[in-house]
């Protein structure tokens, strides 16, 4: 009998066999995309957690590799003229963050214990049909450091953290955005790279335009012309 009938007699196997299809799709892609092929980039991993050193700031934006215990992350570093109050506005308003983050198709806070969130994403890569779901435990260290790992859902591990560190006084922020990702059996470690490096800086620079232009709003006319 297929392995594909025999799992789908089962609400359990429905989910297995879904995360494989997902799996497989997203396999498919990353491979052409090593080949040179001409697959769009699958963004994997979004907002949320911190704790990063300030060191060699470059423009434009580069992805480094940095580890931490027994597991790799990518981190990627940006300078924003804004305080890390109005940054951390941006990062923690889970309500909006499908409007500000366009991949992202659903974030939704499952519990909410102050500090700590327990919060559901739905994220569609892109380029590709289908989404991927994990559900992350969310610790907050306002405002400067907001920190993640995987409880349930796609991947086998979803880890991360943003770090906003003030600079001029307090006038810019140093951001440190920091992820690694387990996919698992079906989505090999080069891949999973592959795309957290093609998608970090296009996370950060979603993250540098809504803060730009939240500011550019307050300030109004008046605060503009007096720049």
């Amino acid at each position: 009998m297929p392995i594909s009938v025999t799992l789908a007699r089962t609400g359990k196997g429905n989910n297995l066999l879904t995360t494989a299809r997902r799996a497989a799709t997203a396999l498919a892609a990353g491979t052409l995309l090593l080949l040179g092929g001409a697959a769009a980039p699958v963004p994997l991993a979004l907002p949320a957690v911190a704790k990063g050193e300030i060191q060699n700031v470059k423009s434009p934006v580069d992805v480094t590799d940095f580890r931490i215990g027994n597991k790799n992350f990518q981190v990627t570093k940006m300078v924003i003229q804004s305080r890390p109050e109005q940054i951390w506005h941006v990062l923690t308003d889970y309500d909006n963050a499908c409007r500000v983050f366009l991949n992202l198709k659903d974030c939704k806070i499952l519990e909410d214990r102050g500090c700590t969130k327990v919060v559901k994403h739905r994220v569609r890569p892109t380029g590709l049909p289908g989404t991927f779901e994990y559900v992350l435990e969310v610790k907050e260290t306002a405002p400067r450091r907001i920190e993640w790992h995987r409880l349930r859902g796609d991947f086998r591990a979803v880890d991360g953290y943003w770090s906003l560190d003030p600079l001029e006084g307090g006038k810019a922020t140093l951001v440190t955005y920091c992820a690694h990702i387990d996919g698992g059996l079906f989505l090999p470690a080069p891949i999973v790279r592959r795309q957290i490096r093609v998608d970090m800086p296009i996370v950060m620079d979603a993250l540098k335009a809504e803060v730009e232009n939240k500011l550019q709003i307050a300030r109004g006319p008046e605060g503009s012309r007096g720049q």
